[in-house]
């Protein structure tokens, strides 16, 4: 057989390679969940309509509560849906991944997240086309022609001991003691201001935060009496500045104030109240070279499999504030989801 003939045979093999990758990406199945309560839909509740009347074979959905949300993912799993389209915010992430959980799904969805809230964290760290009628055409396109991005995140879900009957909530980014603080300060600076635009409240949101920290409010510096417990170790109870976890590898402007050592895929960061020498040790964090004497004076970061804690005051999940509970919560990353984007 000649060369010239094994190249055409060749080619005609990657042409229907090709074609059958196309086909099957084109045939997958897709719903969207659409929160028309987020700020994006909320502005132009229309916005999706004319792209999705060109795709009938996509199911819609925009449940009003959380049963309403259970129903519409267990029509989902019945359905075979295999890419997951959420519009809306951190907390409509949030709320899906926390239903997903207990959800038919007999395997987990795709998740592909149309930022269309305020600070929009989960979009911005694990991929994002934007938000309304271009973002989810141009989604639509790349699925089509199996051109997506694909990032498998860990999620951080967050259980309550000792009420089996409570759901566990899932997300990113927890937050307690001084970050719930400077969370109620900034919702309410950026609800006055009438603030919108998303950049725009993560910049007045971060901005709050900074000043929250360094003006030595007795109610940030006291900081919040709180048992930590790490992968089953002793509990270390003392009284907390800042407490912060996460399964993501990165933030939003920059900011990454976790290191230290482990192999779970909750990265966490425990800062003593009150804090010690705070500028220097945020100097030296946001360098990424933290130093000795942080350990000596409260600053601890690391990783871990699960995190046991018990505080009386409520803490932060993805932008919304819950209650820690009698018995107090654990915070663990039992399963993942791949994100995927144009």
């Amino acid at each position: 057989m000649s060369p010239a003939v094994t190249d055409v045979r060749i080619e005609s093999v990657r042409q229907l390679m090709a074609a059958h990758e196309t086909n099957a990406a084109a045939s997958r199945r897709i719903g969207l969940i659409i929160n028309p309560r987020s700020h994006a839909n909320k502005a132009d509740p229309v916005q999706m309509d004319a792209v999705l009347a060109r795709h009938p074979e996509i199911s819609r959905a925009s449940p009003a509560n959380a049963a309403a949300l259970h129903e519409v993912l267990r029509t989902f799993a019945s359905d075979k849906i295999e890419i997951l389209v959420i519009s809306g915010g951190d907390g409509t992430v949030r709320d899906v991944l926390s239903a997903l959980a207990t959800s038919d799904f007999s395997s987990l969805p795709e998740i592909a997240i149309l930022s269309a809230g305020n600070t929009n964290l989960a979009g911005r760290v694990l991929g994002s086309p934007g938000h309304g009628e271009r973002a989810l055409e141009k989604l639509i396109a790349a699925i089509t022609n199996n051109l997506t991005r694909r990032r498998t995140c860990p999620i951080l879900q967050v259980s309550w001991i000792g009420e089996p009957a409570r759901p566990a909530v899932c997300g990113f980014l927890f937050g307690a003691a001084a970050f719930t603080e400077a969370k109620r300060i900034a919702a309410e600076s950026i609800e006055r201001r009438g603030i919108h635009q998303g950049l725009a409240v993560a910049v007045a949101f971060a901005a709050t935060v900074v000043k929250a920290l360094f003006g030595r409010s007795r109610t940030m510096s006291g900081g919040v009496q709180m048992e930590v417990c790490i992968d089953g170790g002793s509990p270390d109870g003392a009284r907390r500045f800042l407490m912060l976890a996460t399964t993501l590898d990165s933030l939003m402007l920059g900011l990454w104030p976790f290191w230290g050592h482990g192999r779970g895929g909750i990265r966490w960061l425990n800062i003593d109240a009150p804090p010690l020498r705070l500028s220097a040790a945020l100097w030296a964090v946001l360098l990424r070279r933290p130093r000795e004497w942080m350990a000596r004076s409260g600053y601890r970061s690391g990783r871990a499999d699960s995190l046991r804690i018990r505080m009386e005051k409520p803490f932060i999940l993805d932008g919304e504030a819950f209650d820690a509970g009698s018995d107090g919560i654990l915070l663990s990353a039992p399963f993942s989801v791949t994100v995927i984007t144009a």
